[in-house]
């Protein structure tokens, strides 16, 4: 993939992150509950999945991005003793807000926090965390690209990206399937849990059109990641992608600025 094929499959005209940040917050009241439905609760257990690809290292700090009501970040505690602190950024703050309030119910209010964070300017550091992690967020980040590079940024060298995201199916039948879910059914429910027709809309039309699979791959490997791998969930309904900074920074990075 070529650097222009790749900023075009990662830029997009709307909706703004502002838009993104005020859909979020309108349905924040109700956004666990949806997924746990929406998903028959497979969601989950694909965040605690994410757990298993960590780096091999003990005591890693994390950063977690579109962290929301915080479930990935506390998924990571809660599976695994490698990680000692994290930090949690979201654009909606009533997300956050819901978040704080699980963090403290499970006792992890000393190691866990949470602010806000935008992921294509991250308020982080050069080379801070041993991990990032995004769960279900990539698909709603405008340059998609210069997201992928901050995280690049941020990430110790031999450092970790682990993204998980909705895919397509790679099954005709199943694809098919869950092409209707996505189109007719999840809109509905969506509306009549939250109310708000706009949000669940957009939803399903981002996990249709957003890049899967190698494609996905491509775009990490261009923003510098070597060792990139998906490992798709569920017949491919959702995929985990892992990618590792190097342990020489800079020696496969070739589209530094590109994405400006």
């Amino acid at each position: 993939m070529t650097l222009d094929e790749a900023k075009n499959q990662c830029r997009r005209p709307e909706p703004s992150q502002n838009e993104v940040r005020q859909m979020f917050n309108r349905i924040s009241r109700r956004y666990d509950l949806l997924n746990r439905v929406l998903s028959l609760g497979v969601d989950i257990s694909w965040r605690r999945k994410m757990a298993r690809f960590l780096p091999s290292r003990d005591d890693q700090h994390v950063l977690d991005i579109a962290t929301g009501t915080a479930d990935q970040i506390l998924a990571l505690f809660e599976q695994t003793d490698k990680v000692s602190s994290g930090i949690g950024m979201d654009l909606a703050e009533k997300m956050l807000e819901i978040g704080r309030k699980k963090i403290e119910r499970r006792g992890f209010s000393e190691v866990i926090s949470l602010k806000v964070g935008d992921v294509t300017e991250i308020p982080a550091d050069n080379e801070a965390f041993d991990a990032v992690t995004i769960s279900f967020g990539i698909r709603n980040v405008t340059n998609v690209g210069k997201g992928l590079e901050e995280m690049y940024r941020v990430l110790k060298p031999g450092g970790r990206v682990l993204i998980l995201e909705f895919s397509l199916p790679w099954s005709r039948l199943v694809r098919g399937a869950h092409l209707f879910y996505l189109r007719h059914i999840l809109p509905r429910v969506g509306t009549w849990g939250s109310g708000d027709p706009h949000a669940y809309r957009y939803l399903n039309e981002t996990i249709e059109t957003f890049p899967y699979g190698e494609a996905f791959c491509n775009l990490l490997r261009v923003a510098g990641f070597t060792a990139v791998e998906a490992h798709p969930l569920t017949f491919g309904v959702a995929t985990i992608y892992q990618g590792d900074r190097p342990m020489k920074s800079g020696t496969a990075r070739a589209s530094r600025r590109a994405w400006i």
